[in-house]
């Protein structure tokens, strides 16, 4: 043999040195079938003999000289306890993969009355693949119930979140039989799109080309809005799709850098009948998957009562939310919870003649000791709770502070005839009184005010929720009649000195949910003189507390989008970032209307969590980051230059 062979041929050899043995190897991919789930096997007769297949449970335990007691899980979450005698389980570890075959047999009762649970006899056991050491020490986390985020897999095994994950599956399967049902196509958009401001910050996608010497990039949408527009110009009558969407903003419990949005448009409709559309897809979900039962909402009179036919959603206004409730989300499970705006008693704001309105929140019977006060309700004046400046909270504490409670207030307010407004209160001892300054109802854009922050601190206390909420059902409302646009708020510099009130650049707007909603026909001409007091086309379902979905109807005609974006929203060439759309309009595009539904949301108020990360796969850090896989990751330099992209060491 040549010299330059056998170097070839050690070569080979070096390449299979280290490959596992085929006898190892090959017991862990030849299997039998097995006899089904856990839950399955045990509706079948005992002494049957069974093959089942999942995960060792817990370490097996050795009770005896020729006696093993383990447990299997199944990947449904059951667990059946295993009986070794051959001791077959010596070897096997915690998360350990197997299939094993055994009789199924009675437990033994200890008062030998009739056997309530089974176990399985073990007569083989094949391991399908071993598990590490780390798994048994990660074992006090699987007890807790919430493993380190680079372990998710791990987590995931555990029946909760598999139930979750299940439960996801079926509800979006209910949305498409419903949506289906009324004559909707499911249809994909594109997820390479174009940057165009329409709201939070965009993830950006580098591209290889370049025009003019720019390097050109695609951005992720944060949400199908333009191609579903784009859809209704196309002749599509009703579309939606369970999409991906994207937005680089700051992350918490209900927030993550992707997410998923069911969306839908409907040709030939206003608002009017996509709420009625949503409001069945809703309802039939919630009555068939939420943990809580069937959806309710307020009727006329302020009672919670179930949704039906006869019984609509509640339809609140904008300005009545935040009067009532001092936010455009408000948790209606507190129907009681209401604040009172006092200016009909002539009590006015000293402080800021652009937040002229106070208004108060009383706790009732909140406290019976100051020490309970302090235990209970301290939060509630914490400064770091709010955005701007913290409501006083003031405990009535003794009889005489039942009278004299308005004198707590006179730093930010002034009271003409405080014995009348005492006497319409009636406050007694335990009772609470929050107060604060908003701005004038017909143009209420701090949202929430500071006693809504205060309330919503309230309603997810949990002292609160056992004072004042009034049902254990979900309970949901429609706000409509938003403002069409909001003033641009000043940003405050970082490290600066908080700011009792926002303040707001002069003659700048913004658009409250996006440029493409139209505004109420009453209001048309005020776009022209005060854009902001134009209410729009826009309408919001709210679910305790949280907002589950928003839609509007759409502006469909080219000239009157393209003054919104030129001479209100002051975007320089509407043309360059919006002319796909423009175009499209000036071909004929029928009057349309839709919703977006955040889907990771339901998902998780329908399981009864208040994160969307326990109902996502793989959800992202708080730092946008994603453990498991670890990314996002570095990419060399010379890659890049291929994107035309640089940056700064």
């Amino acid at each position: 043999m040549l010299k330059s062979q056998l170097r070839k041929f050690s070569a080979f050899q070096a390449v299979f040195r280290d490959i596992p043995p085929l006898d190892a190897i090959k017991q862990k991919f030849e299997f039998t079938g097995s006899s089904g789930s856990i839950r399955d096997v045990l509706k079948i007769q005992e002494s049957q003999f069974v093959t089942l297949n999942g995960w060792i449970d817990k370490k097996p335990k050795k009770v005896g000289k020729n006696l093993i007691f383990g447990t299997l899980r199944d990947n449904h979450g059951s667990t059946i306890q295993l009986v070794d005698t051959e001791s077959l389980l010596k070897s096997s570890n915690e998360e350990d993969v197997v299939q094993i075959e055994g009789q199924l047999i009675p437990k033994k009762a200890k008062d030998n009355s009739e056997p309530q649970a089974y176990e399985v006899k073990l007569l083989k056991v094949r391991h399908l693949s071993d598990a590490s050491i780390k798994a048994s020490q990660l074992s006090d986390f699987k007890k807790a119930g919430n493993y380190p985020p680079e372990y998710r897999y791990l987590q995931l095994r555990m029946p909760k979140y598999q139930n979750f994950l299940k439960k996801r599956y079926e509800i979006s399967k209910s949305v498409r039989r419903s949506l289906d049902s009324l004559g909707f196509t499911e249809m994909e958009t594109p997820v390479l799109f174009k940057s165009t401001p329409e709201g939070a910050r965009e993830f950006l996608v580098p591209t290889r080309d370049h025009q003019n010497g720019d390097p050109l990039f695609y951005a992720l949408p944060q949400s199908p809005q333009q191609y579903k527009q784009l859809l209704m110009a196309s002749g599509v009558n009703k579309y939606f799709q369970i999409a991906k969407c994207f937005r680089d903003e700051d992350l918490r419990a209900d927030r993550q850098p992707e997410f998923t949005q069911i969306d839908l448009e409907m040709a030939f409709a206003n608002g009017n009948d996509v709420m009625n559309v949503i409001e069945q897809t809703i309802s039939d979900v919630w009555n068939s998957f939420s943990v809580n039962g069937h959806l309710h909402t307020l009727n006329k009179r302020g009672d919670i009562v179930s949704t039906s036919s006869s019984q609509p959603v509640l339809k609140l206004t904008y300005r009545n939310a935040m009067e009532r409730y001092g936010i455009d989300k408000p948790d209606l499970r507190f129907p009681d919870l209401k604040i009172i705006d006092l200016t009909e008693f002539n009590a006015y704001s000293t402080i800021n003649n652009e937040f002229p309105v106070f208004e108060i929140l009383v706790l009732r019977n909140a406290f019976k000791s100051m020490e309970q006060y302090e235990q209970d309700w301290k939060f509630l004046s914490d400064k770091n709770n709010y955005n701007h400046r913290t409501p006083i909270v003031i405990p009535i504490e003794n009889e005489s502070m039942q009278s004299s409670w308005f004198e707590q207030f006179m730093s930010i307010a002034t009271f003409e005839n405080p014995k009348i407004l005492t006497k319409f209160l009636n406050l007694k001892e335990g009772d609470i009184v929050c107060g604060c300054t908003r701005e004038h109802s017909q143009s209420i854009f701090e949202n929430p005010t500071p006693l809504g922050r205060l309330r919503q601190l309230v309603t997810q206390s949990s002292r609160g929720k056992e004072l004042f909420r009034r049902s254990e059902h979900s309970v949901a409302a429609w706000i409509v009649d938003f403002p069409l646009f909001s003033p641009v708020e000043v940003e405050s510099k970082e490290g600066s000195v908080k700011e009792q009130y926002p303040a707001y650049i002069k003659k700048r707007y913004c658009s409250t949910h996006h440029p493409f909603t139209m505004v109420q026909l009453s209001d048309y001409q005020k776009l022209h003189s005060n854009p902001l007091s134009c209410l729009g086309q826009h309408y919001d379902l709210v679910v305790d507390g949280v907002e589950v979905g928003g839609g509007s109807t759409r502006i469909h005609d080219p000239e009157l989008q393209n003054y919104i974006f030129k001479e209100v929203l002051n975007i320089g060439d509407p043309k360059k970032l919006f002319g796909h759309l423009l175009t499209a309009f000036e071909m004929g595009t029928p009057p349309h209307a839709g919703f977006a539904i955040g889907f990771d949301r339901l998902c998780a108020m329908l399981c009864g969590t208040n994160s969307i990360r326990d109902v996502i796969a793989f959800p992202k850090s708080v730092s946008g980051a994603d453990l498991v896989v670890g990314s996002p990751s570095p990419v060399p330099r010379k890659v890049l230059n291929e994107y035309h992209v640089d940056y700064r060491s």
